[in-house]
């Protein structure tokens, strides 16, 4: 039998906009406390807070046919190697969603998660924002 996907018929744009950074903080420092050994320090909150608020506020998206598959949960994953969350076309996976350069593309997609995967809209947001920064610059990895 083959895996099923429940389509979010939201894209990534809409899932931030529709939660709030001060909720989706938790979350999101959850993650790095899970995946790197870090609490995010108040500084690098404020540079996530500017992030996700302009890109849930301030960008405007563009079409796009490709979308965004969520295979597991974030925790105790690396974004380049277990892929987890991967960016597709109609022919299927093509790179993790860390890799893809154009964010704005990205804002754009529509979300699809596994049957399996159990998580809540503000924890998929957490987790978006967490893949879209992945690959961010060092400046900001030196924050954590």
């Amino acid at each position: 039998m083959g895996l099923t996907y429940k389509k979010i018929i939201m894209t990534v744009s809409e899932i931030l906009k529709r939660n709030d950074f001060e909720i989706v903080v938790p979350h999101l420092n959850h993650l790095f406390q899970v995946n790197s050994k870090h609490s995010m320090s108040a500084e690098f909150i404020e540079v996530c807070r500017g992030i996700y608020n302009h890109w849930a506020n301030e960008c405007e998206t563009k079409p796009t046919d490709l979308y965004i598959e969520l295979a597991s949960r974030w925790e105790m994953t690396n974004s380049l190697i277990d892929w987890n969350c991967s960016v597709n076309d109609e022919k299927g996976l093509m790179h993790s969603t860390a890799e893809h350069k154009d964010k704005i593309e990205v804002l754009s997609m529509e979300v699809n998660v596994r049957d399996d995967v159990e998580i809540s809209e503000v924890e998929l947001a957490a987790g978006l924002f967490w893949e879209m920064t992945y690959m961010e610059p060092k400046k900001i990895d030196k924050m954590v």
